[in-house]
């Protein structure tokens, strides 16, 4: 099959297609389990709904288009752009369907305590956490791109079908728990769900570089199975690496841009706390600043003591003046 592959050109990319039963069945159930949730709740927004479908797409567009049919067939670069897809595009839809949330108002009476309780339980704390999300996806990443894995599942299709559901699970563990919150636990703060997406962008970053710098095909039976038409054996791993590292941390800054808006728009009390945090960590910062003297002290003080030293004029001038001090200090 690797051999037949024609050269990959914008219209295959398009077209290609290979048929999957099991995948098909398994999105198709999912499809129809998610549209009778809709159908139970009637009133669900049409955006959720789209995200979830678009979702499935993405997973379908993956395993069976061009990324699953030239990725598998022996080009390293386009099997990194499956696995941004199946670990980072499509659980990112999946999770803004809010499936967890539509399974709650969908289900009433002894259904509904189960699965509540379920949720609720101290084993789906820990699996939801964002700490487990991200240790989990961090640990597909370097578990696949940085050990014998990809060379042992390039000649076993079991361990492909594993490697798409590690991909599928870990991102939507990972990004459910920073992104939606689909769940009835506490949710985490503002600045957690940055820190995590960032540590995610981290992770995308160390394997497209190390990859980048291989000096040598790392993978030696997708080196055998490579198309002679392709980018050479090493130049691939290269190119493979630079997708993970440029589409990964595009995706995820693009993610952390949507975060920081949600928080900006946010008027609940937690994400004020979370402000106050933040804004109570630069004053202190501030306040730290300058020399023992009494002016200095004074200025400090009314630095602490200011709700928002941005909107508070008086503390603005007591930082400029304590900062001209120390100007003239320095030029004594």
């Amino acid at each position: 099959m690797h051999g037949a592959l024609a050269p990959l050109t914008w219209t295959r990319a398009v077209t290609t297609w290979r048929f999957a039963p099991v995948t098909t069945a398994l999105l198709i159930a999912a499809l129809l389990l998610y549209l009778a949730g809709v159908l139970a709740v009637r009133r669900w927004p049409v955006a959720r709904t789209a995200s979830f479908t678009a979702g499935l797409g993405i997973v379908a567009a993956a395993v069976m288009g061009s990324p699953g049919v030239y990725g598998d067939g022996g080009l390293f670069w386009v099997h990194m752009i499956q696995h941004l897809m199946l670990i980072m595009i499509a659980p990112w839809l999946l999770c803004y369907g809010h499936p967890v949330t539509l399974l709650l108002r969908a289900t009433d009476g002894i259904a509904h305590d189960r699965v509540q309780a379920i949720l609720r339980s101290p084993a789906a704390a820990m699996v939801c956490s964002p700490i487990t999300g991200l240790a989990l996806y961090m640990a597909v990443l370097f578990g696949v791109h940085l050990s014998s894995f990809m060379d042992a599942m390039m000649g076993s299709p079991a361990l492909m079908v594993l490697e798409h559901v590690l991909y599928l699970g870990a991102g939507y563990l990972y990004f459910s728990a920073i992104l939606t919150v689909d769940s009835p636990a506490r949710p985490p703060g503002y600045p957690i769900r940055l820190f995590g997406l960032f540590m995610g962008m981290s992770a995308d970053t160390i394997v497209g570089i190390v990859l980048l710098q291989a000096t040598r095909p790392p993978f030696p039976t997708y080196a055998r199975m490579h198309p002679p038409w392709g980018p050479g054996p090493l130049a691939d791993i290269h190119d493979g690496g630079a997708v993970m590292w440029i589409g990964g941390d595009g995706l995820m800054f693009l993610m952390m841009l949507l975060v920081a808006a949600a928080w900006v728009l946010d008027r609940s009390p937690q994400a004020a706390r979370a402000g106050g945090f933040l804004e109570a960590a630069r004053q202190a910062a501030l306040a730290g600043t300058g020399h023992a003297s009494a002016g200095d002290r004074a200025a400090r003080e009314h630095l602490r003591a200011s709700a928002d030293v941005d909107a508070d004029e008086a503390a603005l001038d007591a930082y400029n003046a304590l900062l001209a001090r120390m100007n003239q200090r320095e030029e004594r």
